[in-house]
């Protein structure tokens, strides 16, 4: 009986410490001291000075982007990437000597090189990126980069790109290929796959 009563009083002083130390946080409470309710609100981000030219060095470490107009399908960033986050798929378009002008996939990039093969996918799974940005450098059209930073002026630094489900984190970057335009160019569906 004895250990019984000592148990009641242990959980009720007990109870009572914490709503005290509760209630000391309460009273002394400072303005902006308190969680904010995010994502209505949210701290600002104070400026870094990294001791290098934003130009010239690039360490943000944003999320992908792909201008997938410029890509050429030649599979060197899925090829580079150390935890296989980018998926790939190339269609080769069979032209024999006809105008390609119609269709939106295929022609010149903003380089210059002409492109031979249809990007059917383009997909980046940004749960997976260990965000090392090593699949920029082989890029021969620099089509693929990291936002923000020294890519400021393709498109701004992108923070704020958490999703309630983690499927809505693969960015799609491939365009439809409508099957009536394309049927005439594409053998068999013949697929340049992995």
């Amino acid at each position: 009986m004895y250990k019984y009563l000592s148990n009641i009083f242990e959980a009720i002083s007990t109870l009572f410490t914490g709503m005290g130390v509760t209630w000391g946080h309460m009273m002394k409470i400072r303005k902006e001291n308190v969680t904010l309710q995010y994502p209505e609100e949210r701290w600002p981000r104070p400026e870094r000075d990294i001791g290098f030219n934003m130009e010239n060095y690039n360490v943000i470490r944003s999320r992908l982007h792909v201008d997938i107009d410029d890509c050429i399908g030649c599979l060197k960033c899925e090829r580079v990437c150390p935890v296989q986050c980018i998926k790939i798929n190339t269609v080769k378009v069979e032209t024999k000597g006809e105008d390609l002008t119609d269709i939106s996939h295929t022609g010149i990039t903003s380089n210059g090189t002409k492109k031979a093969l249809i990007v059917s996918r383009f997909d980046i799974d940004m749960t997976e990126c260990c965000y090392c940005n090593l699949c920029v450098y082989p890029c021969p059209e620099e089509c693929i980069y990291m936002t923000g930073g020294p890519n400021s002026h393709k498109q701004p630094i992108d923070y704020e790109f958490s999703q309630y489900d983690r499927n809505d984190l693969i960015y799609k970057f491939a365009k439809d290929v409508e099957d009536e335009k394309m049927s005439k160019y594409l053998p068999q569906q013949k697929q340049v796959d992995e």
